[in-house]
């Protein structure tokens, strides 16, 4: 699912506010008032402006507007790579447009005992509705009426069309985005029933989006895809896709976008939806806007004024233009306020950092998060979360604590540690370092999940982390299990088996067992399938060469000059394999084998429910982030750390080296049932921000 922005890691938790300009609409060929008005309009406008230009970007190279995209391959390496990406789950996507349909149907499989969160956004980058184990927990399929903001049926919690009963579910915009995850175990054998190839065939290829009357022609039933896998983009499509790609450089195309978003997206008003409900009353798949009290409010109901207020620079509801009568020195102006506007949102997160400490250098944003206020601090943190890795969910449903690197980011040439502990009887809040407390079962199971992840910190890409590289150095996870049925030396090319874990394409890492000398190979070693192979008529074996390497695209860093290896399609560009290895195929050889390489770029409470990762002694649990394998510690727990040593055998160019780690917390315990990652306010006594802070992260060397 490339460049698809989930849940992403959220560094600060400060309740500083940034003050936006005066505005003075009479002025408006004034350079100081456009300035002042052009960050302004930043800041409000990252969160619309970003989900307008990645549908854009997505239906283009990915399913088209109304359809999913099923995710096959989690985020772990460069297939479906994303920025941010969640190696603990398989991804769902898809941009909704009610303009070219104007009522749809989503089918979800049963949730009570398989976690999954379905997160649907509207087109300011607000959570308007959650599904899943955590709000709509049941035994059974459901499907949902899915409607715009102008439909008969948005004013109504369920309805009954042509005989049949629905659940409803009302976008307040005409845009809107369904960013589902499944939870799975990207680490474990194909034979679990909780890995990637069993979750995906039995919970995430019952999901389905359809029109209405697709639905009520097969009987009331949902209509699957006859082919799960997305066709990756021709060259064609992802030239016609580049300028979506990234947040432009350029003030006047920013604006354009915004501008394009406004009209697609016309702000909701005070009668839109479910408005005027109240909260007692609204169903559990509708999220509340931002500080509900008492009554519902679409969350994106209240931003006219705002918006009223960029009329002088050429922003309204009928998108933007550049004003009549602006010279260079105005254009230069609304340029010089973009960038302004970047630097204080950037100014507001490095000072957010700084403050962490209380927290063990986690960064915890837990409120406003997933649905954010119609103020001024409101769309100062709806853009810290776009800049951060795009959307979040709404708390209640995942909380994301990220190391804020405080006073420097950390070395990735350097090894660190981390020590969860088991909660004892008795301990004073904010607990600190304890196991993430998670909803559990009856049994003591988290209903959700946690997990570490180790990301590389990316200058572009709007400063959105991505998975290292050097994630496949653990192979402790992967095993080389399947046939290779023939080499041909003269091509420099294999056929094998199909696998059982998951999809081959160019890019994918793979290792070999057997006789692997014989056919020119090296054992415990890393290949690559070098470029997209050939299938079979029936789609059982593949046929591709092997290279030593990949290498990804590379983004500068400005500040340091330094660069990061980003993740993305196979048909991006920059991404290429090194050298082809050079296959021998001689008489008499013995059986060689492959395997695809398991990342390990995470890990957390699906391993440790395996019985994957090693406890200390008394219970803790100890991860390990390095270059190599530390002394002393199980492979098992170890998250390869990116690295010079690594990083020069590949590129030319200066890599850093810095990373950052995000503790992923889905369905956390309430707050009011301390220790908790969520607000606690006890009886009498001041509000702790969160009663649970994770452990410190510790260089060992």
């Amino acid at each position: 699912m490339p460049h698809l922005r989930f849940c992403a890691p959220l560094p600060l938790l400060c309740a500083a506010l940034l003050p936006g300009p005066a505005v003075a609409a009479a002025v408006d060929t004034d350079p100081a008032t456009i300035k002042a008005l052009a960050a302004d309009a930043y800041l409000w406008g990252l969160g619309p402006e970003f989900i307008w230009r990645f549908a854009q970007y997505n239906t283009i190279i990915g399913a088209k507007f109304n359809h999913f995209k099923y995710g096959q391959v989690p985020a772990a390496w460069n297939n479906e790579g994303t920025n941010a990406g969640d190696a603990s789950v398989v991804y769902m996507s898809g941009f909704v447009n009610f303009d070219k349909s104007p009522a749809l149907v989503l089918t979800v499989p049963p949730s009570s005992n398989q976690y999954y969160v379905v997160a649907y956004i509207d087109g300011y980058a607000n959570s308007v509705g959650s599904i899943g184990t955590r709000p709509t927990p049941s035994d059974v399929t459901t499907s949902y009426l899915l409607v715009g903001p102008k439909s008969p049926y948005a004013h109504l919690q369920t309805a009954k069309v042509n005989g049949y009963e629905y659940p409803v579910m009302a976008s307040d915009t005409n845009l809107s985005w369904f960013l589902i995850r499944v939870l799975t175990n990207t680490l474990i054998d194909a034979s679990a029933p909780t890995s990637v190839p069993n979750v995906v065939k039995n919970v995430q290829e019952k999901f389905a989006l359809n029109t209405l009357q697709e639905f009520e022609a097969n009987g009331h039933q949902p209509v699957f895809p006859r082919n799960y896998v997305t066709p990756p983009p021709n060259p064609e499509q992802t030239k016609r896709a580049a300028p979506y790609q990234n947040a432009p450089a350029d003030a006047v195309t920013f604006f354009t976008q915004l501008g394009n978003a406004v009209v697609m997206s016309p702000i909701p008003n005070r009668r839109t939806g479910l408005s005027g409900t109240p909260l007692t009353d609204l169903p559990a798949w509708v999220v509340p806007q931002a500080g509900a009290a008492d009554i519902y409010y679409v969350p994106s109901f209240g931003q006219q004024e705002k918006l009223a207020s960029f009329a002088p620079i050429g922003l309204t509801e009928k998108g933007f233009s550049v004003p009549a009568g602006w010279g260079p020195m105005q254009k230069q102006a609304l340029q010089d306020g973009y960038t302004f506007g970047q630097d204080k949102l950037n100014a507001f997160i490095a000072r957010a950092s700084s403050n962490a400490g209380r927290t063990n250098d986690w960064g915890i944003l837990n409120n406003p998060v997933g649905t954010y206020p119609n103020t001024p601090r409101g769309y100062l943190y709806r853009s810290v979360i776009v800049l951060e890795g795009g959307v979040a969910n709404i708390a209640l449903d995942a909380v994301y604590p990220t190391t804020t690197g405080n006073p420097a980011p950390y070395d990735g040439n350097h090894t660190y540690k981390i020590t969860f502990t088991v909660p004892p009887q008795f301990q004073p809040l904010p607990a600190r370092g304890i196991y993430p407390p998670l909803v559990s079962d009856s049994s003591g199971n988290p209903k959700g999940f946690w997990s570490i992840t180790l990301y590389a910190t990316d200058p572009s890409e709007q400063d959105a982390p991505f998975v290292a590289q050097t994630s496949v150095l653990n192979t402790s996870y992967s095993t080389a299990d399947t046939a290779v049925l023939s080499v041909d030396a003269t091509n420099n090319s294999m056929t094998v088996n199909a696998p059982d874990w998951g999809t081959l394409e160019a890019s994918t890492p793979i290792l070999f067992g057997g006789d692997v000398t014989a056919y020119g190979l090296m054992p415990n070693t890393v290949y690559y399938v070098a470029n997209a192979p050939t299938t079979n008529a029936d789609k059982t074996a593949y046929t591709f060469q092997v290279s030593t390497e990949w290498l990804q695209p590379l983004s500068l860093d400005t500040d340091t000059q330094t660069y990061v290896p980003i993740q993305g399609p196979p048909s991006q560009n920059g991404q290429h394999p090194g050298p082809i290895v050079q296959l021998l195929s001689p008489a008499g050889a013995g059986a060689l084998n492959y395997g695809m390489v398991k990342p390990v770029s995470q890990l957390g409470s699906a391993q440790l429910a395996a019985n994957q990762l090693a406890l200390n002694t008394d219970g803790s649990l100890t991860l390990w982030f390095g270059p190599t394998l530390p002394a002393g510690a199980p492979e098992s727990n170890w998250i390869p750390t990116p690295s010079t040593a690594y990083y020069k055998t590949l590129y030319s160019e200066p890599i850093s080296t810095a990373f950052q780690l995000s503790l992923r917390m889905y369905y956390p315990t309430p707050g009011d049932e301390p220790p908790s990652i969520l607000p606690y306010t006890p009886g009498g006594f001041r509000k702790l921000k969160e009663s649970y802070i994770p452990p410190l992260v510790e260089m060992v060397q």
